[in-house]
């Protein structure tokens, strides 16, 4: 995952002096085929190992880490408040 962060954040959690990141609830999704773009709000995260992954992609080469993001997110199109 790839973010982009001001140089003054950035320097403060290489030196260690930040150790939280807030980001916006919403991932922005880009088809690699067609380029077409959906924003989907994020309900839930949580961090598991990569072993808990379904088997059908826990041995893929889709993820680097042992620890893997887990993203729910909220139905295409329902409010949010």
């Amino acid at each position: 995952m790839k973010l982009p962060i001001k140089k003054r954040y950035f320097d403060q959690i290489k030196n260690g002096t930040k150790t939280i990141e807030y980001r916006d609830a919403h991932l922005t999704l880009i088809c690699e085929e067609t380029g077409e773009t959906m924003r989907v709000d994020i309900a839930h995260v949580r961090l598991i190992p990569r072993m808990h992954l379904p088997e059908e992609i826990r041995g893929s080469s889709m993820f680097e880490d042992d620890m893997i993001l887990q993203i729910q997110l909220k139905p295409v199109g329902e409010a949010t408040a």
